[in-house]
């Protein structure tokens, strides 16, 4: 027998037609909402204590020196990594951009010039950002028509944003200029952008800002829709992502020519495949609680998920990496077929937030601790149902 899988339970319905058919039953959203409803009442587990020391573990390679490596993209050139150092989940503080260089294997900070822009990629009359108060989470890297590159940027830092940023220089020596922003309507709680041709972007909205952890837990317990996708245009502004809402959207990253979006259903348990035009869900696979998803040269998703009991209060209580339990899907960003290539829990970091291939490697970031790891590309390894075409 496999091994029994919490999260989605599936049961054999009724022969059809053309062969058997398959019931899924999600617990995924209840088991969720509890340990919402849980963390909430103060309550939550560690079995963990004491530091991870930040060395390499048989295949897995670990960087280190930085915060909360939460997400990742690849500098012009492709041999370098801009990470995105995240502040304290829901907390807001302050955080930064930082640069990995692949062949030096170091990490260096990342120069902002924050001067009013010569030229605004943004909204009309959105404001520069308190530079003090930065605190970035999800990035995206997109090359514009005229060849320069901008860089959209989630900021938790004084209100709820997408900063775009020029990305100048050359490899060793980039600079990025603030070059605009844009702010959804409302009071969202933003987490991961795409960058589409021509300068807009699409956003997830996870859930309004100020609710509640019980709330929340409800929602996450009733399967009730806390947020959505905002797409944003340079000419029409934003604009809602038709049947888009679910509970809890995370991460986000679209097709090349922007037509297609790939969303994370963070407690539904699915990646999903959705026509920019219409809103449409035109294919999904199933991923353990997916956070980031990127996509690769040969349009492959890589969708990092985690496994763990959400009240799990480890992570806030050891010291250089988070230990938890996650995994690594790859998926056929055409057929959604996927498959899980690698899992790892413990030393020398758990947790990942972001899977990134970057030539033979696979780098992964996470939202806590000070560190990355690299494995080598993974090959095959356990298949993970899919849907969809």
């Amino acid at each position: 027998m496999g091994e029994f899988d919490p999260w989605v339970w599936r049961a054999r319905s009724l022969e059809k037609a053309g062969g058997v058919g398959v019931t899924r039953i999600r617990l995924g959203p209840f088991v969720t909402g509890i340990g919402m409803l849980l963390l909430a009442l103060g309550c939550g587990q560690n079995d963990y204590a004491g530091l991870l020391p930040c060395e390499g573990v048989g295949e897995i390679e670990a960087h280190c020196g930085f915060t909360n490596p939460e997400d990742l993209v690849m500098a012009p050139g492709g041999r370098e990594l801009i990470v995105s150092e995240m502040g304290v989940f829901m907390r807001d503080t302050p955080g930064e951009l930082s640069v990995f260089d692949l062949d030096t294997q170091s990490r260096k900070p990342l120069r902002v010039e924050w001067d009013s822009p010569a030229e605004d990629w943004g909204e009309a009359g959105c404001a520069r950002p308190e530079p003090a108060l930065f605190s970035p989470h999800g990035i995206d890297l997109e090359r514009r028509p005229d060849g320069r590159h901008a860089l959209f940027v989630v900021n938790h830092g004084g209100r709820e944003s997408v900063e775009v940023f020029e990305l100048g220089g050359e490899a060793g020596a980039w600079v990025l200029s603030w070059r605009g922003c844009a702010r959804p309507p409302g009071t969202p709680m933003l987490n991961d952008v795409t960058a589409f041709p021509g300068g807009g972007f699409g956003v997830t909205h996870m859930w309004e800002k100020e609710a509640s952890a019980l709330s929340l837990a409800l929602a996450f317990v009733f399967d009730l829709d806390t947020g959505w996708v905002w797409l944003w245009d340079p000419e029409t502004g934003f604009s809602k992502l038709p049947n888009s809402d679910a509970t809890a959207p995370n991460g986000i990253a679209s097709t090349p020519d922007g037509l297609f979006l790939f969303v994370n259903h963070y407690v539904a348990n699915r990646t999903v495949r959705v026509d920019r035009r219409t809103g449409e869900v035109v294919g999904e696979v199933e991923v353990q609680q997916p956070d980031n998803v990127t996509v690769d040269e040969d349009g492959q998703l890589w969708i990092a998920g985690h496994h763990h009991f959400v009240a799990d209060t480890t992570c806030a209580e050891i010291e250089g990496a988070c230990p938890l339990p996650f995994s690594v899907v790859r998926a056929d960003g055409e057929s959604m077929e996927g498959e899980v290539v690698f899992r790892h829990e413990g030393a020398p970091m758990g947790f990942a937030t972001v899977a990134l291939a970057v030539g033979d490697r696979l780098f992964m970031g996470s939202a806590t601790g000070d560190r990355m790891i690299s494995i080598a590309l993974p090959s095959s390894r356990n298949a993970t149902g899919a849907t969809g075409g």
